[in-house]
């Protein structure tokens, strides 16, 4: 499980010795000073009509995002990447319409 937290050294002390009294953990590693990948899933449900689709396809291409679905009046989007991208990506799409966004939140792994 990967659980994002922001504060200074007392706060993710707390956090550290709440999580070890855990059952189920095994392990804590703090991924702030060690070279890491870190992602976000995010899919965007995006009204769309014939006329504009293959806009939002070419710009959902743009930045490496898939379509997942489409529909009549919607297209939907995955898109993996940071939270920057992912936003310049939810920006874009403003004009068309959003119609429904979820995002998983920070996943990471140490590189290596």
């Amino acid at each position: 499980m990967t659980v994002t937290v922001t504060g200074d050294e007392e706060v993710l002390e707390q956090i550290t010795k709440q999580l070890n009294k855990l059952i189920n953990v095994i392990k804590i590693t703090d991924l702030t000073c060690k070279k890491s990948i870190l992602r976000e899933l995010m899919f965007l449900r995006i009204s769309s009509t014939n006329e504009n689709r293959s806009e939002i396809i070419q710009l959902a291409n743009v930045f490496k995002g898939k379509t997942v679905d489409i529909a009549p009046k919607s297209i939907t989007v995955e898109v993996t990447g940071d939270e920057d991208k992912n936003n310049a990506f939810i920006e874009l799409m403003k004009p068309f319409g959003i119609l429904e966004i979820v995002r998983t939140g920070l996943t990471a792994i140490e590189r290596g």
